[in-house]
């Protein structure tokens, strides 16, 4: 998937606030190297990534939000929570799936969907993160997301 086809094909469901941009990807962690190689990612994958520090990632959250949100969930400390119930808050119902969807990085072995306690998590993906492990991940999701009764 390249950038040109999913820049023309970033649909936007609803309009101004709230609406869900089909082409955007918040990348969310603590560590400013984690961000931009998850950035990355998300980007080969075909999609536009904005990066936030968790005490900066509502602010993300006030527009038009991203088709997915990804934790770097490390840490699931404080610094996290504002963003764990703004989630909950904003989620609402496209296709069959709720958006913005979660994606949270977490250990090996880690499968608890949660962030800070919510069940706001819909894919977990294990670390050490790669781009053969992550860019199927995002790709996949977005695209269920957009075509409603595809599983």
């Amino acid at each position: 998937m390249s950038d040109s086809s999913n820049e023309s094909e970033s649909a936007v469901l609803g309009e101004g606030v709230g609406a869900v941009d089909f082409g955007l990807v918040l990348v969310v962690g603590s560590s400013p190297v984690n961000r931009i190689v998850v950035s990355r990612i998300a980007e080969q994958a075909g999609f536009r990534a904005v990066c936030r520090p968790p005490d900066e990632a509502c602010a993300c959250l006030s527009g038009r939000l991203p088709a997915m949100v990804i934790v770097d969930g490390v840490a699931q400390g404080r610094e996290y929570e504002p963003l764990a119930q703004r989630l909950v808050d904003l989620r609402r119902p496209v296709a069959d799936r709720q958006a913005p969807l979660v994606v949270l990085l977490g250990k090996g072995g880690a499968t608890t969907p949660r962030l800070c306690g919510r069940t706001v998590v819909d894919a977990v993906v294990a670390k050490p993160i790669t781009p053969d492990r992550l860019q199927p991940v995002i790709q996949d999701m977005i695209d269920q997301l957009r075509q409603p009764g595809r599983d």
